[in-house]
């Protein structure tokens, strides 16, 4: 990004960010250190944040009870007041659980499974431990590879945005998913540039900033996003990458991956497309939102996930660093190959 590049303006942006945030004392401070303040993490993020040159997109689900945010065919989110100011009204109401009360701190608990709204899969989601094989996935030490292992730098990188929203379009088999070859992002380099080690391809097919809604009349039996394409196979499916898309990606160096699709398995068969990619280590954030928001590239990808011991999966937040203004990929017309 060449904001980074700009010694004067960035510099500036810092003054902005460190004198609102640490006060004068701490401003003070980063004056007398010049240069090397210049260089630092608060200088590059909270410069070009307070500078208003940068913005944080939220590329995350909001988790509710009356969204498709769980697989049908796994527990729904549940909300549990435990202690509440004021009886809270929703699908779950105080009095499901002994103990609940009126109180002077109001606290809630949640029923959820690792796979609920945006989040994260790690290799042993898919992949067994070694020795233990089932029909379709061979047991690796990958199996092992738990979510609360990896390095959070695993999960994070330069975006870039691959516009998938014609495939989607086109897809007119009821349950079944569009599916993209390897021969099809070769084509995008073509046209866009080599995907580089490091970098996170975003897949952004428009399926969760289409179907992402509160279920009709409360009912998630005729939910479009997943109880009618996977349950119903009443609808389309989202849109997958191949195995041979996912294999072209690891050998181009790419680690993890976003999409906005609700699972990275294709709606008639979840574990090819999984296994692909898990085997090998790869990661990604399923249910992103908002994801044409972003630059084609230039933008900076985050996925935190809840860290938890010996996770298969993880709840999280996803979200990117943008260059304000810049020309986001759904405000062009959708790419065709």
């Amino acid at each position: 990004m060449r904001n980074l590049t700009r010694r004067g303006a960035l510099t500036s942006g810092a003054g902005l960010a460190l004198g609102g945030l640490l006060g004068s004392r701490v401003t003070a401070r980063a004056a007398e250190a010049g240069t090397a303040q210049a260089g630092s993490p608060a200088a590059a993020i909270g410069g070009a944040l307070a500078s208003g040159s940068w913005e944080i997109v939220d590329l995350s689900v909001t988790t509710g009870e009356e969204y498709p945010v769980a697989f049908p065919d796994q527990p729904q989110f549940k909300v549990v007041p435990l202690s509440w100011f004021r009886r809270r009204r929703g699908p779950t109401p105080p009095g499901r659980s002994g103990g609940v009360r009126k109180s002077i701190a109001a606290v809630n608990a949640y029923e959820i499974t690792e796979h609920t709204g945006t989040q994260i899969d790690f290799p042993p989601h898919f992949i067994p431990p070694p020795g233990v094989n089932i029909p379709g996935a061979r047991g690796n030490a990958q199996g092992r590879h738990t979510g609360d292992e990896f390095p959070l730098g695993a999960l994070m990188g330069p975006a870039v945005v691959l516009d998938l929203r014609a495939l989607r379009t086109a897809n007119q088999e009821k349950g079944k998913s569009a599916q993209v070859r390897a021969s099809w992002i070769e084509r995008w380099e073509a046209r866009h540039g080599r995907i580089q080690p490091g970098e996170v391809p975003l897949l952004f097919s428009g399926y969760s900033d289409r179907y992402y809604r509160r279920f009709p009349e409360g009912d998630r039996f005729k939910d479009r996003m997943l109880w009618k394409p996977l349950i119903e196979k009443s609808a389309p499916g989202w849109v997958v990458l191949a195995p041979s898309a996912t294999e072209l990606l690891y050998a181009r160096g790419v680690r993890h991956l976003a999409t906005d699709a609700p699972s990275y398995g294709a709606t008639e068969d979840p574990q090819a497309g999984h296994v692909a990619g898990l085997k090998r280590g790869m990661t990604w954030t399923e249910s992103a939102i908002r994801l044409g928001r972003l630059p084609l590239r230039g933008a900076f990808f985050v996925s935190a996930p809840y860290k938890v011991q010996e996770q298969q999966a993880a709840i999280a937040r996803a979200f990117a660093f943008t260059q304000r203004g810049a020309v986001a990929v759904e405000s062009s017309t959708p790419l065709q190959l």
